[in-house]
Protein backbone atom coordinates (compact mmCIF):
# COMPACT_ATOMS: atom_id res chain seq x y z
CA UNK A 1 0.00 0.00 0.00
CA UNK A 2 2.83 2.23 0.97
CA UNK A 3 4.63 1.48 -2.42
CA UNK A 4 1.29 1.91 -4.13
CA UNK A 5 0.91 5.45 -2.79
CA UNK A 6 4.75 6.88 -3.60
CA UNK A 7 4.05 5.61 -6.93
CA UNK A 8 0.71 7.91 -7.42
CA UNK A 9 2.65 10.78 -5.76
CA UNK A 10 5.92 10.56 -8.07
CA UNK A 11 3.30 10.28 -11.31
CA UNK A 12 1.07 12.91 -9.91
CA UNK A 13 4.48 15.53 -9.45
CA UNK A 14 6.05 14.61 -12.91
CA UNK A 15 2.69 15.42 -14.78
CA UNK A 16 2.55 19.01 -12.96
CA UNK A 17 5.79 19.58 -13.77
CA UNK A 18 5.69 18.71 -17.25
CA UNK A 19 2.54 21.00 -17.12
CA UNK A 20 4.46 23.82 -16.44
CA UNK A 21 6.52 25.94 -19.03
CA UNK A 22 9.86 26.26 -18.41
CA UNK A 23 9.71 29.93 -18.65
CA UNK A 24 8.15 29.73 -15.44
CA UNK A 25 11.33 28.95 -13.85
CA UNK A 26 13.50 31.97 -14.58
CA UNK A 27 15.18 33.04 -11.19
CA UNK A 28 13.64 36.08 -10.00
CA UNK A 29 15.80 39.48 -9.76
CA UNK A 30 16.89 39.88 -6.41
CA UNK A 31 16.01 44.14 -6.12
CA UNK A 32 18.18 45.59 -3.22
CA UNK A 33 16.21 48.73 -1.86
CA UNK A 34 18.59 51.34 -1.03
CA UNK A 35 18.76 51.93 2.77
CA UNK A 36 17.13 54.56 3.81
CA UNK A 37 20.22 56.53 5.85
CA UNK A 38 20.66 60.12 6.27
CA UNK A 39 24.23 61.52 5.37
CA UNK A 40 25.29 64.34 7.46
CA UNK A 41 29.17 64.37 7.39
CA UNK A 42 32.09 63.80 5.23
CA UNK A 43 35.46 61.90 4.92
CA UNK A 44 37.73 65.13 5.59
CA UNK A 45 35.35 66.68 8.16
CA UNK A 46 35.76 62.81 9.63
CA UNK A 47 39.70 63.75 10.04
CA UNK A 48 39.48 67.16 10.90
CA UNK A 49 37.49 66.02 13.95
CA UNK A 50 40.23 63.79 14.47
CA UNK A 51 42.55 66.52 13.98
CA UNK A 52 40.73 68.85 16.50
CA UNK A 53 40.98 66.13 19.14
CA UNK A 54 44.78 66.47 20.01
CA UNK A 55 44.73 62.86 20.52
CA UNK A 56 47.08 59.84 18.92
CA UNK A 57 43.59 57.33 18.72
CA UNK A 58 40.17 59.01 18.76
CA UNK A 59 37.39 57.52 19.07
CA UNK A 60 34.02 58.51 18.75
CA UNK A 61 31.49 58.59 21.07
CA UNK A 62 28.91 55.76 20.99
CA UNK A 63 25.73 57.64 20.67
CA UNK A 64 27.54 59.78 17.87
CA UNK A 65 24.91 59.87 14.76
CA UNK A 66 27.49 60.80 11.78
CA UNK A 67 27.25 58.79 8.75
CA UNK A 68 29.60 59.22 5.96
CA UNK A 69 28.85 57.74 2.19
CA UNK A 70 31.90 56.84 0.52
CA UNK A 71 33.31 54.69 -2.61
CA UNK A 72 34.85 51.32 -2.63
CA UNK A 73 38.29 51.79 -3.90
CA UNK A 74 40.82 48.79 -3.17
CA UNK A 75 40.41 44.89 -3.63
CA UNK A 76 41.24 42.12 -2.36
CA UNK A 77 40.04 39.88 -4.70
CA UNK A 78 44.41 39.35 -6.34
CA UNK A 79 45.81 39.21 -3.22
CA UNK A 80 46.80 42.74 -2.83
CA UNK A 81 45.13 44.22 -0.54
CA UNK A 82 44.41 41.91 3.36
CA UNK A 83 41.70 43.33 5.63
CA UNK A 84 42.08 46.67 4.46
CA UNK A 85 39.23 48.42 3.06
CA UNK A 86 40.10 51.68 1.10
CA UNK A 87 37.44 54.26 0.56
CA UNK A 88 37.43 57.83 -1.09
CA UNK A 89 34.76 60.35 -0.87
CA UNK A 90 33.61 60.29 -4.70
CA UNK A 91 33.30 58.20 -7.94
CA UNK A 92 35.27 60.89 -9.85
CA UNK A 93 37.10 63.79 -8.43
CA UNK A 94 38.35 62.69 -5.40
CA UNK A 95 39.33 64.87 -2.93
CA UNK A 96 39.57 62.96 0.33
CA UNK A 97 39.83 58.86 1.42
CA UNK A 98 40.23 56.60 4.07
CA UNK A 99 41.30 53.23 5.39
CA UNK A 100 39.31 50.99 7.36
CA UNK A 101 40.28 48.26 8.76
CA UNK A 102 37.60 44.86 8.80
CA UNK A 103 38.09 41.35 10.00
CA UNK A 104 37.11 40.32 6.62
CA UNK A 105 38.32 38.08 4.06
CA UNK A 106 37.58 38.08 0.32
CA UNK A 107 35.33 41.37 1.12
CA UNK A 108 35.28 42.09 -2.90
CA UNK A 109 32.19 39.76 -2.67
CA UNK A 110 30.20 42.19 -1.18
CA UNK A 111 31.95 45.54 -1.47
CA UNK A 112 33.16 45.25 -4.20
CA UNK A 113 35.23 48.12 -6.71
CA UNK A 114 32.71 50.89 -7.13
CA UNK A 115 30.23 49.74 -4.35
CA UNK A 116 28.75 52.66 -2.24
CA UNK A 117 28.91 52.15 1.27
CA UNK A 118 27.92 54.17 4.21
CA UNK A 119 30.03 54.33 7.48
CA UNK A 120 28.29 55.17 10.85
CA UNK A 121 31.29 56.04 13.14
CA UNK A 122 29.23 55.96 16.29
CA UNK A 123 31.81 54.04 18.95
CA UNK A 124 34.72 53.46 16.06
CA UNK A 125 38.32 55.06 16.24
CA UNK A 126 40.69 56.89 14.23
CA UNK A 127 44.37 57.54 14.05
CA UNK A 128 46.61 59.28 11.56
CA UNK A 129 50.11 57.76 10.82
CA UNK A 130 52.03 60.75 8.61
CA UNK A 131 48.95 62.20 7.05
CA UNK A 132 47.09 58.21 6.50
CA UNK A 133 43.87 58.33 8.31
CA UNK A 134 42.71 54.65 9.60
CA UNK A 135 39.38 54.01 11.07
CA UNK A 136 39.02 50.40 13.22
CA UNK A 137 38.12 49.56 16.43
CA UNK A 138 40.10 50.02 19.76
CA UNK A 139 41.59 47.26 21.02
CA UNK A 140 44.44 48.10 24.17
CA UNK A 141 45.28 51.43 23.01
CA UNK A 142 45.84 49.94 19.31
CA UNK A 143 43.86 50.45 16.10
CA UNK A 144 42.55 46.76 15.10
CA UNK A 145 39.89 45.77 12.45
CA UNK A 146 36.06 45.88 12.71
CA UNK A 147 34.89 42.27 13.89
CA UNK A 148 33.38 40.30 11.20
CA UNK A 149 29.99 40.11 12.90
CA UNK A 150 29.82 43.96 13.53
CA UNK A 151 30.74 44.72 10.52
CA UNK A 152 27.26 45.49 9.10
CA UNK A 153 26.52 48.20 11.44
CA UNK A 154 28.98 50.09 10.86
CA UNK A 155 29.61 49.41 6.92
CA UNK A 156 25.79 49.67 4.98
CA UNK A 157 26.12 48.32 1.74
CA UNK A 158 24.11 50.67 -0.82
CA UNK A 159 22.55 49.28 -3.78
CA UNK A 160 24.61 51.69 -5.80
CA UNK A 161 28.28 50.61 -7.52
CA UNK A 162 29.53 53.34 -9.85
CA UNK A 163 31.91 53.48 -12.15
CA UNK A 164 35.28 54.86 -10.40
CA UNK A 165 37.08 57.17 -12.53
CA UNK A 166 40.67 57.35 -11.94
CA UNK A 167 42.29 61.08 -11.47
CA UNK A 168 44.95 62.04 -13.60
CA UNK A 169 48.31 62.68 -11.91
CA UNK A 170 51.72 63.81 -12.34
CA UNK A 171 54.10 62.19 -9.82
CA UNK A 172 54.88 65.78 -8.85
CA UNK A 173 51.38 66.45 -7.77
CA UNK A 174 51.55 63.75 -4.73
CA UNK A 175 50.44 65.17 -1.45
CA UNK A 176 48.74 63.71 1.91
CA UNK A 177 45.57 65.34 1.26
CA UNK A 178 45.31 62.79 -1.97
CA UNK A 179 46.17 60.16 0.03
CA UNK A 180 43.93 56.82 -0.28
CA UNK A 181 42.82 57.57 -3.49
CA UNK A 182 42.24 56.10 -7.21
CA UNK A 183 44.83 57.82 -9.94
CA UNK A 184 45.82 56.90 -13.13
CA UNK A 185 49.49 58.21 -14.25
CA UNK A 186 50.18 58.41 -17.55
CA UNK A 187 53.64 58.42 -19.53
CA UNK A 188 55.61 56.36 -17.24
CA UNK A 189 57.97 53.61 -17.42
CA UNK A 190 60.09 51.11 -15.00
CA UNK A 191 63.62 52.61 -13.93
CA UNK A 192 65.95 50.32 -16.39
CA UNK A 193 67.63 48.29 -13.67
CA UNK A 194 63.99 47.02 -13.11
CA UNK A 195 63.60 45.13 -16.30
CA UNK A 196 63.62 41.28 -15.92
CA UNK A 197 62.47 41.10 -12.28
CA UNK A 198 59.25 39.79 -11.32
CA UNK A 199 56.50 42.23 -9.27
CA UNK A 200 56.98 40.48 -6.52
CA UNK A 201 57.95 37.47 -6.74
CA UNK A 202 62.19 38.03 -6.61
CA UNK A 203 63.74 35.98 -3.92
CA UNK A 204 64.76 38.65 -1.60
CA UNK A 205 60.93 40.11 -1.98
CA UNK A 206 59.62 39.75 1.58
CA UNK A 207 56.16 40.31 2.57
CA UNK A 208 55.88 43.36 -0.46
CA UNK A 209 58.13 44.26 -2.90
CA UNK A 210 58.98 48.04 -4.10
CA UNK A 211 59.75 48.58 -7.79
CA UNK A 212 60.72 52.21 -9.14
CA UNK A 213 58.68 54.30 -11.49
CA UNK A 214 59.81 56.84 -13.27
CA UNK A 215 57.10 59.63 -15.26
CA UNK A 216 58.89 60.55 -18.59
CA UNK A 217 58.50 64.37 -18.63
CA UNK A 218 60.24 65.13 -15.45
CA UNK A 219 62.21 62.10 -14.96
CA UNK A 220 60.91 62.12 -11.15
CA UNK A 221 59.86 58.69 -9.59
CA UNK A 222 57.95 56.73 -7.35
CA UNK A 223 57.57 53.03 -5.76
CA UNK A 224 54.68 50.60 -6.93
CA UNK A 225 53.76 47.86 -3.99
CA UNK A 226 53.38 45.02 -4.21
CA UNK A 227 52.38 41.91 -1.68
CA UNK A 228 54.11 38.97 -2.49
CA UNK A 229 51.57 36.99 -2.26
CA UNK A 230 49.54 38.42 -4.83
CA UNK A 231 48.18 36.10 -7.82
CA UNK A 232 50.30 38.37 -9.99
CA UNK A 233 53.59 38.39 -8.05
CA UNK A 234 55.42 36.36 -11.22
CA UNK A 235 54.31 38.80 -13.83
CA UNK A 236 57.30 40.36 -15.65
CA UNK A 237 58.34 43.75 -15.28
CA UNK A 238 57.69 45.09 -18.64
CA UNK A 239 60.38 47.45 -20.26
CA UNK A 240 58.16 49.62 -22.72
CA UNK A 241 56.13 52.64 -20.91
CA UNK A 242 52.48 53.34 -20.56
CA UNK A 243 49.70 53.78 -17.82
CA UNK A 244 48.17 52.54 -14.89
CA UNK A 245 45.09 52.95 -12.40
CA UNK A 246 46.16 52.13 -8.72
CA UNK A 247 45.21 53.86 -5.21
CA UNK A 248 47.79 56.40 -4.11
CA UNK A 249 48.72 55.40 -0.70
CA UNK A 250 52.09 55.04 1.81
CA UNK A 251 53.92 51.69 2.53
CA UNK A 252 53.52 49.91 5.78
CA UNK A 253 55.66 51.73 7.57
CA UNK A 254 54.10 55.18 6.40
CA UNK A 255 57.69 56.18 5.13
CA UNK A 256 56.81 56.76 1.59
CA UNK A 257 54.14 57.43 -1.20
CA UNK A 258 53.89 54.16 -3.17
CA UNK A 259 51.01 52.83 -5.65
CA UNK A 260 48.94 49.89 -5.05
CA UNK A 261 47.26 47.87 -7.91
CA UNK A 262 44.30 46.41 -7.59
CA UNK A 263 44.93 43.80 -10.62
CA UNK A 264 46.79 43.97 -13.99
CA UNK A 265 43.67 44.98 -16.13
CA UNK A 266 44.50 48.29 -15.74
CA UNK A 267 48.51 47.78 -16.07
CA UNK A 268 49.13 49.19 -19.71
CA UNK A 269 53.09 49.14 -20.76
CA UNK A 270 52.59 48.62 -24.39
CA UNK A 271 54.01 52.13 -25.67
CA UNK A 272 57.46 50.79 -27.75
CA UNK A 273 59.63 53.56 -27.12
CA UNK A 274 61.05 54.40 -23.94
CA UNK A 275 61.91 57.52 -22.30
CA UNK A 276 65.36 56.76 -20.74
CA UNK A 277 67.69 60.01 -20.13
CA UNK A 278 70.88 59.61 -22.61
CA UNK A 279 73.10 59.81 -19.66
CA UNK A 280 76.70 60.93 -20.28
CA UNK A 281 78.89 58.01 -20.52
CA UNK A 282 82.45 58.05 -21.08
CA UNK A 283 83.58 55.15 -19.69
CA UNK A 284 87.03 55.63 -17.97
CA UNK A 285 89.26 54.28 -15.40
CA UNK A 286 87.31 55.61 -12.28
CA UNK A 287 90.32 54.95 -9.84
CA UNK A 288 91.86 58.59 -9.91
CA UNK A 289 93.06 59.78 -6.31
CA UNK A 290 94.66 63.52 -7.78
CA UNK A 291 92.14 66.41 -6.66
CA UNK A 292 91.33 69.06 -8.78
CA UNK A 293 88.37 70.04 -7.41
CA UNK A 294 86.56 69.85 -3.81
CA UNK A 295 84.71 71.30 -1.78
CA UNK A 296 82.89 70.24 1.52
CA UNK A 297 81.03 73.52 2.26
CA UNK A 298 82.79 73.65 5.64
CA UNK A 299 84.64 77.34 4.92
CA UNK A 300 81.44 78.35 3.69
CA UNK A 301 79.50 80.46 6.65
CA UNK A 302 76.58 81.89 4.52
CA UNK A 303 74.87 80.61 1.15
CA UNK A 304 76.21 84.24 -0.47
CA UNK A 305 80.47 82.80 0.41
CA UNK A 306 79.85 80.10 -1.99
CA UNK A 307 78.35 82.14 -4.56
CA UNK A 308 81.98 84.57 -4.07
CA UNK A 309 83.68 81.19 -5.11
CA UNK A 310 82.00 80.98 -8.48
CA UNK A 311 79.44 78.94 -7.81
CA UNK A 312 75.48 79.76 -9.57
CA UNK A 313 72.97 79.26 -7.01
CA UNK A 314 69.71 80.13 -9.16
CA UNK A 315 66.19 79.35 -8.76
CA UNK A 316 64.80 79.27 -12.92
CA UNK A 317 61.50 80.25 -12.04
CA UNK A 318 62.42 83.20 -9.87
CA UNK A 319 61.13 82.42 -6.98
CA UNK A 320 62.68 82.85 -3.26
CA UNK A 321 63.93 79.56 -2.49
CA UNK A 322 67.19 78.16 -3.66
CA UNK A 323 70.02 76.12 -2.09
CA UNK A 324 71.14 77.03 1.45
CA UNK A 325 73.87 76.75 3.72
CA UNK A 326 73.07 74.49 6.46
CA UNK A 327 75.70 72.96 9.51
CA UNK A 328 74.58 70.00 10.56
CA UNK A 329 76.23 68.28 13.84
CA UNK A 330 79.28 70.48 12.89
CA UNK A 331 79.01 69.32 9.12
CA UNK A 332 78.29 71.79 6.25
CA UNK A 333 76.12 70.85 3.83
CA UNK A 334 74.28 72.91 1.05
CA UNK A 335 70.01 72.12 1.41
CA UNK A 336 66.87 72.48 -0.83
CA UNK A 337 63.36 71.76 0.31
CA UNK A 338 60.13 72.75 -1.90
CA UNK A 339 58.42 72.19 1.36
CA UNK A 340 55.71 75.27 2.65
CA UNK A 341 57.63 77.30 0.12
CA UNK A 342 54.26 77.98 -1.93
CA UNK A 343 56.13 77.54 -5.06
CA UNK A 344 55.16 74.86 -7.49
CA UNK A 345 57.11 74.39 -9.79
CA UNK A 346 60.58 75.01 -7.68
CA UNK A 347 63.17 74.77 -10.12
CA UNK A 348 66.71 75.25 -8.30
CA UNK A 349 69.83 74.81 -9.97
CA UNK A 350 73.01 74.37 -7.62
CA UNK A 351 76.16 74.96 -10.40
CA UNK A 352 80.07 74.26 -9.99
CA UNK A 353 82.62 76.94 -10.87
CA UNK A 354 84.21 76.05 -14.05
CA UNK A 355 86.24 72.54 -13.84
CA UNK A 356 89.20 72.19 -16.65
CA UNK A 357 89.73 68.81 -17.74
CA UNK A 358 92.72 69.85 -20.46
CA UNK A 359 95.60 67.95 -19.75
CA UNK A 360 94.56 65.77 -17.12
CA UNK A 361 93.65 62.08 -17.29
CA UNK A 362 90.16 60.06 -16.11
CA UNK A 363 88.54 62.47 -14.50
CA UNK A 364 86.08 60.93 -12.20
CA UNK A 365 83.13 62.53 -10.27
CA UNK A 366 81.62 61.93 -6.68
CA UNK A 367 79.44 63.54 -4.16
CA UNK A 368 77.05 62.84 -0.97
CA UNK A 369 73.22 63.34 -1.02
CA UNK A 370 71.15 62.40 2.06
CA UNK A 371 67.30 62.91 1.85
CA UNK A 372 64.64 63.24 4.46
CA UNK A 373 60.88 64.02 4.52
CA UNK A 374 60.92 62.25 1.29
CA UNK A 375 58.09 61.82 -0.90
CA UNK A 376 59.88 61.19 -4.01
CA UNK A 377 63.43 61.80 -5.83
CA UNK A 378 63.80 64.98 -7.54
CA UNK A 379 67.05 65.59 -7.59
CA UNK A 380 69.14 65.07 -10.65
CA UNK A 381 73.14 65.92 -11.32
CA UNK A 382 74.13 67.25 -15.03
CA UNK A 383 77.33 67.99 -16.89
CA UNK A 384 78.19 71.25 -19.32
CA UNK A 385 80.44 72.00 -21.29
CA UNK A 386 79.07 75.68 -22.85
CA UNK A 387 77.81 76.94 -19.68
CA UNK A 388 78.18 80.50 -19.93
CA UNK A 389 76.08 81.74 -16.92
CA UNK A 390 72.67 80.83 -18.74
CA UNK A 391 71.40 78.04 -17.72
CA UNK A 392 68.60 77.41 -20.11
CA UNK A 393 70.86 77.97 -23.43
CA UNK A 394 73.25 75.60 -22.11
CA UNK A 395 73.31 71.95 -23.20
CA UNK A 396 72.76 69.82 -20.58
CA UNK A 397 73.87 66.16 -20.37
CA UNK A 398 72.51 63.86 -17.06
CA UNK A 399 74.39 61.64 -14.90
CA UNK A 400 74.08 58.68 -13.80
CA UNK A 401 74.09 59.07 -10.33
CA UNK A 402 73.20 57.63 -7.37
CA UNK A 403 70.47 59.86 -5.18
CA UNK A 404 69.83 59.22 -1.43
CA UNK A 405 66.51 57.52 -0.49
CA UNK A 406 65.02 58.76 2.70
CA UNK A 407 62.17 58.86 5.10
CA UNK A 408 59.26 60.80 4.52
CA UNK A 409 58.76 62.03 8.29
CA UNK A 410 62.02 62.65 9.72
CA UNK A 411 65.46 64.04 9.00
CA UNK A 412 68.57 61.67 8.56
CA UNK A 413 72.08 61.94 8.78
CA UNK A 414 73.20 59.36 6.97
CA UNK A 415 74.54 60.35 3.49
CA UNK A 416 74.35 57.99 0.03
CA UNK A 417 77.73 58.28 -2.09
CA UNK A 418 76.53 58.94 -5.97
CA UNK A 419 79.06 56.07 -7.28
CA UNK A 420 81.93 57.44 -8.99
CA UNK A 421 81.26 58.86 -12.69
CA UNK A 422 83.27 58.99 -15.63
CA UNK A 423 84.02 62.43 -17.18
CA UNK A 424 87.34 60.92 -19.21
CA UNK A 425 85.57 61.66 -22.86
CA UNK A 426 84.98 65.39 -21.85
CA UNK A 427 87.82 68.29 -22.33
CA UNK A 428 88.00 71.95 -21.37
CA UNK A 429 86.09 73.59 -19.09
CA UNK A 430 82.87 71.95 -17.43
CA UNK A 431 80.26 72.85 -15.10
CA UNK A 432 78.82 70.24 -12.63
CA UNK A 433 74.93 70.91 -11.94
CA UNK A 434 72.86 69.79 -9.06
CA UNK A 435 68.97 70.62 -10.27
CA UNK A 436 66.02 70.15 -8.22
CA UNK A 437 62.60 70.05 -9.39
CA UNK A 438 59.78 69.77 -6.73
CA UNK A 439 56.87 71.84 -5.77
CA UNK A 440 54.68 72.71 -2.55
CA UNK A 441 51.80 71.27 -2.99
CA UNK A 442 53.42 68.67 -4.17
CA UNK A 443 56.85 66.46 -4.09
CA UNK A 444 59.15 68.35 -1.50
CA UNK A 445 62.23 66.00 -0.76
CA UNK A 446 64.20 67.87 1.42
CA UNK A 447 67.90 67.35 0.52
CA UNK A 448 71.20 67.76 1.33
CA UNK A 449 74.23 67.58 -0.73
CA UNK A 450 78.35 67.32 0.66
CA UNK A 451 81.43 66.79 -0.20
CA UNK A 452 81.56 67.31 -4.28
CA UNK A 453 85.00 66.02 -5.81
CA UNK A 454 86.49 65.62 -9.00
CA UNK A 455 90.01 63.42 -9.09
CA UNK A 456 92.26 62.26 -12.04
CA UNK A 457 95.15 59.89 -12.19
Amino acid sequence: MKTLKNSILFIFITFFISCVQTDDFDLPKIEINEPGITVNTTIDAIKKAYDQSGEKIFTFNASDLSVFEAFVISSDESGNFYKLLILQDKSENPTSGIEILIDLKSYYTKFNFGRKVYIKIAGMSIINENGKYKMGFLNRNQLSEIPETLIDDYIIRSSISEEIIPKNLQFSEFSKELLNTYIQIKNIQFQYDEIGKTIAGEPYDKYSAERKLIQCNNQITTILSTSTYVKFKSFLIPENKGFLNAVFTMDYYTEKYVLVLNNLSIFDFTEEERCDPNFLNCNGNTDGDQIIFYEDFENIKKTKDLENLGWINSNINLGNEKFKKRTVNTNGIMRISAYNTQENPLEAWLITPQINLDNVKDATLTFQTNASYDNGTILTAWVSTDFNGDIKKASWQQLDVNISVGPTNTFITDFTNSGKISLSCLTGNINIAFKYLGGDPGISTTYDIDNVKVTVK
